[in-house]
C-alpha cells in the first residue's frame, strides 16, 4: 500500500483530503495544530517549516506522494487570518520541496485561485491577470520556489470548500449554516467570483492526476462560475433555511486586493487530461449535505483513541 503525507491537515483541503485518501492508502496526517485527528490516518503535529522534523517523519513512513497543503488550501471567501498567506508560508514550501526532492517523492502542492484577479472571467494556467497584492506574491513564490527544488511537481490551483474537524471550531461552512439557521446570515459579497469545488471531489480528482502521471500547473475547480452571495443562496436552499440578507447596493463598486476580484478558473486542461467533467455547485451541496447523515464529518473528528504515529 502506498505511503501518502498530507502536511497541512487543518486546512480544509487537508483535512479531507487525509479522510478520503484513508480510504486506499496508509496516510500520515501532519498539521501544525494539535488535537487534529483524522479517522484512519496516523496523525502528529509540529512546525511545518523545520527540516529535521520534517526529514524525521519523512524517515519513519517513507511515502510516495507528499500533498502540500498551506494558505492556498483555504478559501478566500473564509475571510480570516488564517487564509492569508505569510512569510511563513514561503518557509514551508521550501521545507517540503526540499525534503522530497531528498527522498525522491513526488510533490503536490495545493495553491489558490487568489493568485489571479481580472479582467477575465476565467483564467487558464499561463493568464497574466495577475493579482498585484502581497499574498498573492507569497503564494506565486511558494508556486516559483517548488518548480525550482521539485521539477515534476504537480501544482494545483483550486478554491476549495468543505467541512473541517470540530476541534478547529466552526469553518466558513460551519459558520454560514449556523448564521442561516438564527436568521442573522449576510449580507454576502456578490461582486468577487469564483468556482468553488468541494474538497473531498479535488481529493478524487487528485488520485486520477497522480495514477496518470501529472506534473505542472493545472486548475482543478468547480464548473460554475458563482458569487459568495449567490452561493450562500443555493446553500440555504439545500439545506432548507431562511434565504440570507440582501445587500442594500453593490452596483458600481470595483473589487481590488487579494482574493476580492475575478478569480474564476478555466479548467480545460485537467479536463482534457484525464477526460473527465468538473463537479456543479448542485453536486457540490448534495454531497455536503449526505456526509452529515453518512459519517464522513465524524471521521475529521476521530476519537482520542485513534493511533497517533509515534515519531521519537
Amino acid at each position: 500500500m502506498h505511503t501518502i503525507v498530507v502536511v497541512g491537515a487543518d486546512t480544509v483541503v487537508g483535512a479531507n483530503l487525509a479522510a478520503v485518501l484513508s480510504d486506499s492508502f496508509r496516510v500520515l496526517a501532519i498539521s501544525s495544530t494539535t488535537g487534529v485527528d483524522i479517522a484512519g490516518c496516523e496523525s502528529v503535529a509540529g512546525l511545518l517549516d523545520d527540516d529535521r522534523s520534517a526529514r524525521r517523519w519523512m524517515a519513519s513512513v517513507r511515502p510516495s506522494h507528499i500533498v502540500l497543503c498551506g494558505a492556498g488550501a483555504q478559501s478566500t471567501w473564509q475571510q480570516d487570518e488564517t487564509v492569508v498567506p505569510t512569510r511563513d508560508d514561503i518557509n514551508i514550501g521550501r521545507t517540503w520541496a526540499r525534503v522530497a526532492a531528498e527522498f525522491d517523492c513526488h510533490l503536490t502542492l495545493i495553491s489558490s485561485d487568489a493568485v489571479f484577479t481580472g479582467p477575465w472571467m476565467f483564467h487558464r494556467e499561463e493568464s497574466e491577470g495577475i493579482c498585484p497584492s502581497t499574498p498573492a506574491g507569497i503564494l506565486r513564490q511558494v508556486e516559483q520556489d517548488t518548480w525550482q527544488l521539485c521539477p515534476d511537481a504537480l501544482i494545483v490551483r483550486t478554491h476549495a470548500i468543505g467541512w473541517v474537524p470540530d476541534t478547529l471550531g466552526p469553518g466558513w461552512i460551519e459558520q454560514t449554516l449556523n448564521q442561516l439557521n438564527a436568521g442573522t446570515a449576510g449580507p454576502y459579497d456578490y461582486l468577487r467570483h469564483a468556482t468553488p469545488i468541494l474538497a473531498t471531489e479535488l481529493a478524487r480528482i487528485l488520485v486520477k492526476a497522480w495514477e496518470a502521471g501529472l506534473e505542472g500547473e493545472y486548475h482543478i475547480a468547480g464548473s460554475e462560475r458563482i458569487n459568495p452571495g449567490r452561493l450562500v443562496e443555493r446553500l440555504a436552499e439545500q439545506f432548507q433555511l431562511p434565504a440570507p440578507i440582501q445587500p442594500d447596493d453593490c452596483a458600481g463598486k470595483l473589487p481590488t486586493g487579494f482574493g476580492v476580484g475575478e478569480c474564476s478558473l478555466h479548467t480545460a486542461k485537467i479536463r482534457e487530461a484525464l477526460g473527465i467533467a468538473m463537479p456543479t455547485i448542485s453536486d457540490a451541496f448534495a454531497e455536503l449535505r449526505e456526509q452529515c447523515v453518512n459519517g464522513f464529518c465524524d471521521r475529521l473528528s476521530a476519537p482520542a483513541s485513534t493511533e497517533q504515529l509515534k515519531v521519537a
